[in-house]
This record gives structure tokens, C-alpha cells and sequence, in this order.
């Protein structure tokens, strides 16, 4: 089984480029720049060698943030305005001492927030998620939580929501179980939640989480339940609106067993989808109504020898329908989105898989419809069962009644007969 590790990040300007990074077998930090339609423009280098890890944001402002942990420890922030970029220092890490986990940036014009985790080498196992944030001189840190990991390492993902609050989501060993808990930052109040909630219920081990903010700001989370490795797809969703407001909720969803790696999210044009893989092949699930219903999309036999996990940056992260934080792809000569239309040519028309998706959607809708109106007609056909079987027992109640009224009249009589001769 292969596991895809988030080393390949995309970037999507306001010139509808893309810039592709990702890290080299020496540990150098390359990028490479694409057209519209994915053709290559041309390719460079911003870190020659030693890179650890690295995460990349795109601001409203077109501006570039990206950090690089080098194997010297240093943290690296670099900035691309206006065709330059501009590094420097603004960390040192224990690298002697301590272990880290997956490093995130998260970039506003006037604003930097990073998130990472890290444990001492003495106890892996207890881990610290920290929250730096600030601009430029004026820097504040945060212990977002501890928690312990029956690993060396720690699986957490972030997602923001429109109103900027940060939203994360991690594993924790509760007994001997791995569980999903929740937790959030208050942009406003500058704060998190000092009670992470727990999402997952089974006494079965949890991995690979994920988390997604819709575009109407509802909350998806992933993970896989490891059941004698036979690894199943669950899903839970924290709803804006309706009667499950403000509630974390675990929506049936088809059954999908065998997953082999990292599930994601993502909308496109009001449709969410879940893309999950197996062993030899990749699908997806689907959703028109913000994560309520789901219903199969399609099982697709793939080679992943050239399939990547990739992150995406896009500058458009206030769209009303349209919003991808990651993304299977294939790269050989070019990039090959997996069940995603988005990044399409802008000239290209409504394509005919978004076509062929919206019928899909009617025909399953009404297949639903017909489905329910069955299921109400089997329950109307049980209840009028239900009530001939009560007349009819209703019936011989009566008849047994007025039969124990005659007898006792009779004796009634009888008795009276007796006692006045």
C-alpha cells in the first residue's frame, strides 16, 4: 500500500497560473510554473537542499507565504510579491530534543498564523500542538492542546472558516483506542476552545483525518475506522443551519471498505465530493446538498505510481460554490485532476461530466423519491393489515361480552326466582 504524503503543494493566482511545488530527492525546494491548461512555463529553484518540511498560502492580495523547516532547525518564512521573493529567519527548532509533526501556514494580508506539532524524543508518544501568530516584529504563541498518539507521530488537519475562525481536527489515544476530536479558534476572542469535543464513538482505532469548511460553512470530518485492516469510510458532519445546528452528526454515507490512504473533501459548483482510494483503483462519493445525502459516484482502476496528494492554495477562498483544499492528481507531462473539473480551461464549456453528474443527481433524487413513496405505501398496506386484524378482534370481543352478559342474566333471574318463592 502506498501512503501519499502532502509533499506536492499548488498554487492558483490571480492570473489563473499555477505553481507547483514539491521537494527533490536532495531535500531541495523546487517550483515549477503552468498555464491554464497545465502546460509547463517554466521551472526553479528556492531551496537548493536540506528541507525538512514545508507548507505554502496564497492571500487575497496574490502574495505567497510559504515556510520551510530545514535540517539545521531554522524555520524559514519566505514571500513572493511582485515576481520576488523575500526570506528570513523567524525560528529556531529543538531538532536535537524533538520531534515534529506536519507544519501549516495560514495567511491573511496583515496576518500569519502557524500551526505545528511536535513531542519530545524521551516521550513520543505525548504530543503539543502550537499556534504561533502575528506579522512582521509582533509574534504571540499558543498551546492549542496535548494529547497523546499510540505513534511516533501525529495526525491533525486544518481548515478556516469564512469569518476566519481556524478549525482542527486530530487523533488521540483514548485507552487503547485512537479517537477524533474537534476543536476550533475564535478569531475574534483570540482564543480556542479549552474543551476539544469528541466526534468518533466506536471502540474501533481511527486514522487518517481530514476536515473541510464548506462554502456555507458547514463542517465535514473523514476518517477511516481500522477494523482488522479492513479500513472503512465514516463520516460526520457540524451543520450551520437546520435542525442538527451547531451539532456534530454522523451521516450514514454508502458503505465503502478496503480504503487504503487519506479520504478528502472538496466543492465544486455546490457538489461535494469525497474521493477515497483503494489498493488498485480511486472513487468518489457525492453529495448536492451539503453532506445530508450521499450517494455513489464512481470506481475508477488507476496507477498510482504517478498520483500525488496535493494541497492547493487558491486566492479565490472567498468563491460562493467552489472551494478544494486538496487533491488527487496524476503528474507525468502534465497535471491530471482526479474527478475535479474546476481547474479547466476558462473558455471550455460546461463540460459534458458536469452534465452527465447534474442528470446523475435528478435521476438519483427520484430514484430516492420512488424509494420513499414504496417504503410509505408498504406502511400504509402494514397498517390497514393492522387494523382489519383489530375489527376483527374488535368483533369478537364484542361477541364474547354480550355472551357473558346473557349467562349472567340468566343466573341473574334464576336467583330471583329462588329467593322470592
Amino acid at each position: 500500500m502506498k501512503i501519499f504524503f502532502r509533499s506536492n503543494q499548488l498554487v492558483l493566482n490571480s492570473k489563473e497560473e499555477f505553481i507547483l511545488f514539491g521537494l527533490n530527492s536532495q531535500g531541495g525546494l523546487e517550483y515549477t510554473l503552468l498555464d491554464s491548461s497545465s502546460q509547463i512555463l517554466n521551472r526553479f529553484l528556492l531551496h537548493k537542499d536540506n528541507v525538512l518540511k514545508y507548507d505554502i498560502d496564497i492571500d487575497t492580495s496574490d502574495k505567497i507565504h510559504l515556510i520551510a523547516l530545514m535540517k539545521s532547525g531554522e524555520l524559514n518564512y519566505s514571500l513572493y510579491e511582485n515576481g520576488n521573493w523575500s526570506n528570513a529567519i523567524i525560528a529556531k527548532f529543538d531538532l536535537q530534543s524533538k520531534v515534529y509533526g506536519d507544519i501549516n501556514i495560514l495567511a491573511e494580508s496583515n496576518n500569519i498564523d502557524i500551526i505545528y506539532g511536535y513531542a519530545n524524543l524521551i516521550n513520543s508518544k505525548l504530543w503539543t500542538i502550537q499556534h504561533v501568530t502575528g506579522y512582521n516584529q509582533s509574534w504571540e504563541q499558543n498551546i492549542v492542546v496535548k494529547f497523546a498518539s499510540n505513534k511516533n507521530t501525529a495526525s491533525y488537519i486544518i481548515d478556516r472558516d469564512s469569518l476566519g475562525n481556524i478549525q482542527l481536527i486530530y487523533n488521540s489515544v483514548e485507552g487503547y483506542i485512537s479517537q477524533i476530536y474537534h476543536t476550533f479558534y475564535n478569531t475574534y476572542a483570540k482564543k480556542w476552545n479549552p474543551s476539544p469535543q469528541k466526534i468518533s464513538t466506536s471502540n474501533i482505532n481511527k486514522i487518517f483525518p481530514y476536515i473541510f469548511v464548506d462554502t456555507k460553512n458547514n463542517i465535514h470530518s473523514l476518517w477511516l475506522e481500522d477494523l482488522d485492516r479492513n479500513r472503512i469510510l465514516k463520516y460526520s458532519r457540524f451543520g450551520s443551519d437546520g435542525e442538527r445546528k451547531y451539532i456534530w452528526n454522523q451521516v450514514k454515507i454508502p458503505y465503502i471498505p478496503n480504503c487504503s490512504n487519506y479520504p478528502i473533501i472538496f466543492e465544486e459548483k455546490g457538489l461535494l465530493k469525497i474521493i477515497y482510494n483503494k489498493s488498485d483503483s480511486i472513487g468518489y462519493i457525492y453529495s448536492a446538498d451539503y453532506g445530508n445525502t450521499w450517494y455513489h459516484g464512481e470506481d475508477n482502476q488507476i496507477n498510482f505510481s504517478n498520483t500525488k496528494l496535493i494541497k492547493i492554495s487558491n486566492y479565490l477562498r472567498d468563491s460562493k460554490d467552489i472551494k478544494i483544499n486538496h487533491i488527487y492528481a496524476s503528474i507525468e507531462k502534465d497535471l491530471d485532476f482526479i474527478f475535479l473539473d474546476y481547474f479547466m480551461p476558462s473558455d471550455i464549456e460546461l463540460s459534458n461530466t458536469e452534465e452527465d453528474m447534474k442528470e446523475t443527481i435528478e435521476k438519483d433524487r427520484l430514484e430516492n423519491i420512488e424509494a420513499k413513496i414504496d417504503e410509505l405505501l408498504n406502511m400504509q398496506q402494514t397498517v390497514n393489515f393492522i387494523l382489519s386484524e383489530n375489527i376483527n378482534s374488535q368483533k369478537k370481543i364484542e361477541k364474547n361480552v354480550e355472551y357473558i352478559l346473557e349467562i349472567l342474566m340468566n343466573k341473574k333471574s334464576s336467583f330471583f326466582d329462588k329467593l322470592f318463592k
